[in-house]
């Protein structure tokens, strides 16, 4: 049975690492972490902007500050599809070894082409420009496609000879480079100019509206079901059981369902508006996170074995910030079956007793401000209000009783093993 284990296991870890290899989908992952201080900064401006005391927003009129502030947000997770792009046609141009700044030159100048221009009125006087909102979470699928599509094109072009114009060794390199750039260039410019004519031509009439109505739209109502986050939750964690990393392999489908709900949240925050999502990537983060220091804190608390105290001393910091790997290889969590049950459940368990509280209005819905660590309570407070850390607590101590009678166990299992002399323990 063991070897069973073991080799469906491995079998298991090269199926998943050849998918979190991919390029494709670790460049969507890396590119999205990339993201977090452009998050923070509108998230930080979010904050002091909606501060709720009368005074304190009389100040923030009187002053200026609250447009300053708000420029802070517009400027920033408001107009998150333009990172995307950057960030994206970036990591992805370097796994394909192709010129980093040329393939995002390139990504830039395509999505403005695939973007419609309208026509608006300002103070009776009528203007040509961009429609914002295809620059913020709107249009950030968009720009996902259009910088991956355009890269690898791109980079496929550079590595053309036929297609380069390669200058003499005396030339700068900002020349070179510009000289290599320019017929892949033009290609790709002529290609997308067909592509936004052909799109005039269709029910849609630009290629934000095609992708939005078809792909965007349905992944946000995907997105907002509690179903597919339990869903998404429970893999994790088996991958982790198998000894792959399960956040990681999830992370490109978990942005890709949850960052522009997150985005909707905070605009609505910023705005004054009702937030219209339960779930975004802060309910993940802040409600998932409590079973790591539950289980360091049983470690610490009710294990007798050298092995788990150790394993606990060494586990209960980082486990404040939700980081689990001294206890996943410590202990081992990873294919332990007595820990298995607690392991993949209390996540599920935790999110799904937040997504009830919230759709009963017992705790505010999360504002959308990113918090780059999970301190249990502090980051509650920040993302929701004081009833948001109670719940916190909760989560646990239900964490605690659901992981006590098998951390229980094991430690029975360890002190008996390390009175044997099968385990030598740390000292």
């Amino acid at each position: 049975m063991n070897a069973k284990k073991t080799k469906f296991a491995l079998k298991l870890q090269t199926i998943m690492g050849k998918f979190a290899a991919n390029k494709i989908l670790s460049s969507i992952s890396n590119g999205m972490i990339r993201l977090l201080p452009v998050t923070m900064v509108g998230s930080i401006c979010a904050i002091f902007q909606n501060i709720a005391f009368s005074g304190y927003q009389n100040f923030l009129k009187q002053s200026g500050l609250g447009n300053v502030l708000s420029a802070g947000v517009a400027l920033s997770t408001n107009l998150i599809s333009m990172y995307v792009l950057v960030s994206l046609a970036y990591e992805y141009a370097g796994k394909l070894k192709g010129n980093r700044i040329n393939a995002v030159i390139m990504a830039i100048m395509s999505f403005f082409m695939l973007t419609p221009i309208g026509n608006f009125t300002v103070k009776k006087v009528t203007i040509s420009g961009l429609d914002l909102s295809y620059l913020g979470a709107k249009g950030m699928f968009v720009a996902m496609v259009v910088s991956l599509a355009i890269t690898y094109f791109y980079c496929k072009l550079e590595k053309n000879k036929k297609l380069t114009i390669k200058m003499p060794d005396s030339v700068p390199p900002a020349v070179s480079t510009s000289f290599t750039a320019l017929i892949p260039a033009i290609i790709i410019g002529a290609v997308v100019l067909t592509i936004r004519f052909g799109f005039t031509l269709t029910p849609w009439g630009d290629i934000h509206t095609m992708l939005y109505t078809l792909i965007q739209v349905p992944l946000e109502h995907l997105g907002r079901s509690i179903w597919t986050l339990l869903l998404l939750l429970f893999l994790s964690e088996v991958l982790w059981f198998f000894g792959i990393h399960g956040n990681m392999a999830t992370s490109a489908i978990t942005y890709a369902l949850y960052q522009p709900l997150e985005l909707q949240n905070l605009a609505a925050f910023s705005a004054g508006h009702a937030l219209p999502n339960i779930i975004t990537l802060s309910f993940v983060d802040v409600f998932k996170g409590s079973r790591h220091l539950a289980l360091a804190v049983l470690l610490l608390w009710i294990c007798h074995s050298r092995h788990m105290k150790s394993v606990g001393k060494v586990a209960v910091v980082p486990a404040l910030f939700g980081i689990s790997e001294p206890m996943k290889f410590g202990i081992p969590m990873i294919l332990n079956p007595v820990l298995f049950l607690p392991m993949t459940l209390t996540p599920v368990v935790n999110v799904a007793i937040a997504y009830f509280a919230t759709y009963l209005n017992l705790i505010p819905r999360m504002t959308g401000i990113r918090i780059p660590w999970n301190f249990i309570i502090v980051s509650g407070f920040l993302a929701g209000d004081w009833r948001t850390a109670v719940l916190q607590v909760i989560t646990f101590i239900i964490d605690l009783v659901m992981y006590y009678p098998f951390v229980k166990f094991l430690d029975k299992q360890m002190q008996e093993r390390e009175l044997n002399g099968v385990v030598e323990a740390e000292k």
